[in-house]
């Protein structure tokens, strides 16, 4: 092994890592993101018994190899495939599913799906003025043709 390789392992656990603590950020709740507390209870409730502690362990890159059965409880709790949780390649929808992931964005899209045009930029203008009132900041413009 060379001096700029990876040790075996290292570049998945750093990627699972950075990919576990954005979902715990983007994941909102009462204007937060999630808490490893909150976590933890969701995934005992449903069968995925952690302890708070392990999960800020694996954000903190101190433990980085949690079990299958982990992995499967944090995606049903983020709402993403166990996959997504170990992906170290890059992903130009990132953003968009991370915004499908959030509280009744997905709903809101499937029903604009169908609109005119011209609806759709009157619902998007709508949209900004609002995250201006709320002082979120501006999305970038998707390509609209």
């Amino acid at each position: 092994m060379t001096t700029h390789e990876n040790p075996p392992g290292e570049r998945l656990s750093r990627a699972f890592q950075h990919r576990l603590n954005e979902l715990f950020a983007t994941r909102q709740r009462a204007g937060r993101g999630a808490t490893n507390r909150e976590v933890a209870n969701w995934m005992t409730e449903h069968g995925y018994a952690v302890k708070e502690a392990y999960l800020s362990a694996l954000r903190g890159g101190h433990r980085t190899s949690p079990s299958l059965r982990i992995i499967e409880g944090l995606a049903a709790y983020f709402g993403v495939e166990p996959k997504d949780l170990l992906d170290t390649g890059e992903d130009p929808k990132k953003e968009l599913r991370l915004a499908l992931n959030d509280h009744g964005v997905e709903a809101f899209a499937l029903r604009a799906e169908g609109l005119s045009a011209e609806n759709v930029r009157a619902v998007t203008q709508l949209l900004d003025q609002m995250r201006r009132m709320q002082s979120l900041p501006a999305v970038d413009p998707v390509d609209e043709s």
